[in-house]
């Protein structure tokens, strides 16, 4: 009987956390929202420094600024008022957030450094973008300096890539050691801030991750080196939704090229990921 009984406790609380660990999200459509004139929106974030971050028990960040002028641009256009919740179950677990995301429905967004890419976009909606991102190659400060992604081979001879499953830095791994560096070895964790405590400990590894991992660690004194042979400025971040969304419509209205301009959007990017960044991002609009 007691054998009986544990049992069915463990049957029943393996299965709670089999829910619990696949949890769906809802929100109301946007038919709904501006036929009642109120949204109830869900936020998913997975942690990315200075795009969303739990700080002090709070997320901030530029998304989530961004989803406030979003929030205003309903209220102003369409006399929506929204009602949001923040969801941090999959804030320390990249590839479970977009798991989280492709499963929920409706006024779902996911809020993090999240690449827009053809293969995402078959399984996804995205905003338009809201940021050039630019991957780049880092160590630690003592390794020597690569100066031609070609010679990574020699170059990080016998050192150890670290990667995320399902990222675009992944596909940037993947791609050095399938035309540069064929013995290369890979580790792989669920956020990249594991990455850089790696680096910032030991020489023998090396991250290819979003700028504004490198800008923290400039900023914080961390012993970190950029390898400007590997920048990478292809890739476009953009707020997530489930591919079942109708919000793609009035977010393609608000996040146009003229709020990418206006004084509101820089003042996000400066306050979140400092003037350098602003910097940064203005030397790639114009070709530099």
């Amino acid at each position: 009987m007691k054998k009986s009984l544990l049992y069915s406790v463990f049957i029943i609380s393996l299965l709670c956390f089999g829910f619990n660990s696949q949890a769906q999200y809802s929100g109301d459509t946007f038919k709904k929202a501006k036929e009642s004139k109120t949204a109830n929106l869900t936020y998913v974030y997975s942690e990315a420094p200075g795009f969303a971050a739990n700080i002090g028990g709070q997320v901030t960040g530029v998304c989530v600024d961004i989803m406030s002028d979003f929030e205003f641009f309903l209220l102003d256009k369409y006399g929506i008022t929204v009602n949001s919740t923040m969801e941090k179950q999959h804030a320390n677990n990249f590839t479970d957030y977009l798991g989280a995301v492709k499963k929920s429905s409706n006024g779902v967004f996911g809020l993090s450094n999240t690449t827009i890419t053809a293969k995402r976009k078959k399984e996804y909606n995205f905003s338009p973008p809201y940021i050039t991102n630019i991957a780049m190659l880092l160590t630690n400060k003592n390794v020597p300096t690569l100066n031609d992604i070609s010679n990574i081979g020699d170059v990080f001879a016998g050192k150890t890539a670290i990667t995320i499953k399902g990222t675009t830095n992944e596909e940037q791994i993947m791609k050095i050691k399938s035309q540069y560096f064929p013995s290369l070895k890979i580790e792989y964790v669920n956020y990249f801030d594991e990455g850089m405590v790696m680096i910032g400990r030991d020489e023998n590894y090396f991250v290819n991750v979003d700028f504004t991992y490198y800008l923290d660690a400039i900023q914080s004194n961390k012993p970190i080196k950029r390898h400007p042979a590997g920048d990478q400025t292809a890739e476009e971040f953009g707020i997530l939704m489930p591919k079942n969304s109708d919000w793609v419509k009035p977010f393609n209205e608000f996040l146009t090229e003229s709020y990418r301009n206006s004084p509101s959007y820089r003042k996000i990017i400066a306050k979140h990921l400092g003037p350098n960044a602003l910097r940064l991002l203005d030397s790639v609009a114009e070709g530099n």
